[in-house]
């Protein structure tokens, strides 16, 4: 009974771990490889970015790098942001600090408003803060308003959108992970603890005690009393008469 409660107490951890991973997945809109912002700091321009593409349907991205392991930098932007996220429409501006340059990809219907003028606002907005993430809350305002004034601006305005929707899948993975991970988790568990109460079933209950003991090591060969504490009376001695 002990063995099988560890066993569903084992998946169920498992299985939670599991759901909790993936229902916190998102894709991320800040590449900070060189460490210059705060896990707050970094939460708080998340939401801004994520803000940005729930509105207007475009992915705006950043990210802040000490190399490019030998590519452009234009070229490193493009591999940030296509590993980072499956919206067709959007921008990503990456900033090589070491090197103190920058590179730019913009893809899909992002192209019809955020031209070449609109990305040197937006890295000229970067560069108007001294501290990183004054700097990239800038960037996203400046971006937010450059959408915005696009957006009203043309005679048919049109929140700009993916084929597939992908803003709404932002949110995480789809609640049928959930049951998927806890089957998962169940299934590893109980084939855990199973593996290891099949090693315990070698050994049974004997009968006979001498089965637990080796042969001739019960056979005495000398004996002897050893007494740990002794009790010593005195009794006076009795005075002989003098019979003269």
């Amino acid at each position: 009974m002990t063995k099988k409660f560890v066993a569903i107490l084992i998946a169920v951890i498992i299985s939670l771990s599991l759901m909790i991973s993936a229902s916190a997945y998102t894709y991320a809109y800040i590449a900070d490889s060189a460490d210059k912002l705060t896990y707050g700091e970094e939460e708080e321009l998340e939401v801004l970015a994520e803000g940005i593409e729930s509105t207007y349907g475009v992915c705006i991205m950043v990210g802040i790098v000490d190399e490019t392991n030998g590519t452009s930098d234009n070229e490193y932007a493009q591999k940030i942001y296509t590993d980072n996220t499956d919206n067709e429409n959007g921008l990503i501006l990456v900033h090589n600090d070491s090197e103190s340059t920058y590179g730019v990809f913009t893809s899909g219907n992002a192209k019809e408003i955020l031209d070449d003028e609109a990305v040197n606002e937006m890295r000229d907005a970067y560069n108007s803060n001294e501290s990183y993430y004054g700097g990239i809350s800038d960037y996203y305002k400046t971006a937010e308003s450059l959408l915005a004034s696009g957006e009203t601006a043309s005679d048919n305005a049109e929140t700009i959108t993916t084929d597939d929707d992908t803003s709404d899948e932002k949110d995480g993975v789809g609640i049928i992970w959930i049951p998927v991970s806890l089957g998962i988790g169940l299934l590893i568990g109980f084939l855990i603890i199973n593996s290891i109460a099949s090693k315990n079933k070698s050994v049974y209950m004997q009968k006979n005690a001498t089965v637990y003991t080796r042969p001739g090591s019960m056979i005495i060969t000398g004996s002897a009393d050893h007494f740990l504490y002794s009790n010593v009376e005195r009794r006076e001695k009795p005075k002989q008469e003098n019979k003269n």
